[in-house]
């Protein structure tokens, strides 16, 4: 296993918490001597903002954090067809089925639910788990979802979105449709970070949801193909959030590297304060361990920027 990972997503610009987590999986791979892999994550198109992924590169070229022999940058969009080669496998293996839910009627049979006894807050209602149960789509989307442990589909998630014609089953009988299919989140970061073999992905706490997920989907791709890639570690870094506690997001005024330097702080001054909030130990690290900094989150403040 090789490679640090890194995975933004081409939005807008970094903000702070951005930075700072970049900063961090930088100076894990630099630390462990492994290539620093930065992962453009566009294949929410709609999302995708003209110029970003070029505005994100010189914003941490800014801050010193430079590629070097080896490291490597992805686009995840390019790796469509492998997205799409494993969902077609995943539906011939019955590991996939098509839902035709609504997103009220999932949100009403999670109302029922709610009140029988379970672990965990259950996903789904497993009203499209078996085919004698889907009712005709009357939308024009179809959800993939992935067929978990849960023989009552609590726990299956969606991977992958198609289209659908509302008023017919046909859809709901044969194989996803290949020219209107959108991989999901965890589908395609699973599928890239398996065959990445990655030895550690870097990302923020409010992402340690996915972990359950993509292992699922990692554990399958590696059954399916034979494939016995271990699991990547994972490291969680703090969330930064603004003083009052809400999350930053990429149009939060004041947290872009440009606006920090027109306020009169420098690179440099910004590293230092990223260098006193973190302290990096190699030795914490181990293959397919998930751990983290200790707090979830932090505030600007308390990073010293509460003026931002």
């Amino acid at each position: 296993m090789s490679g640090i990972r890194f995975a933004p997503s081409p939005t807008g610009r970094f903000h702070l918490g951005n930075l700072r987590t970049a900063w961090i999986s930088w100076r894990w791979a630099r630390a462990l001597g492994e290539p620093w892999v930065l992962r453009f994550e566009d294949i929410d198109r709609p999302r995708v903002a003209p110029g970003a992924r070029e505005l994100q590169l010189a914003d941490l070229r800014r801050l010193g954090l430079e590629s070097r022999a080896g490291d490597e940058r992805h686009l995840q969009s390019e790796r469509e067809e492998r997205h799409w080669e494993l969902l077609l496998r995943a539906w011939h293996e019955g590991r996939v089925y098509p839902c035709s839910c609504s997103r009220k009627e999932v949100l009403d049979d999670l109302r029922t639910a709610a009140s029988a006894p379970h672990g965990e807050p259950p996903l789904y209602g497993g009203r499209c788990r078996e085919p004698s149960r889907r009712p005709v789509p009357t939308h024009p989307t179809l959800a993939w979802r992935f067929r978990g442990e849960d023989p009552g589909g609590a726990r299956d998630f969606i991977v992958a979105r198609s289209a659908a014609r509302p008023g017919s089953k046909r859809e709901l009988e044969g194989p996803p449709d290949r020219g209107s299919f959108a991989p999901a989140y965890h589908w395609a970061c699973a599928i890239d970070d398996h065959d990445g073999g990655y030895a550690l992905l870097v990302r923020a706490w409010d992402l340690a949801h996915a972990v359950p997920h993509q292992r699922a989907i990692h554990e399958w791709v590696c059954a399916s193909t034979g494939s016995g890639n271990p699991y990547p570690a994972v490291f969680h870094t703090s969330l930064l959030t603004s003083d009052s506690g809400g999350r930053l997001e990429k149009r939060t005024r004041g947290v872009t590297l440009p606006e920090l330097e027109a306020a009169g702080l420098s690179p440099s001054e910004i590293l230092e304060r990223f260098e006193r909030s973190f302290e990096l130990d190699a030795a914490s690290y181990s293959p397919g361990k998930i751990w983290g900094e200790a707090r979830e989150t932090i505030t600007l403040g308390e990073l010293g920027f509460g003026r931002c």
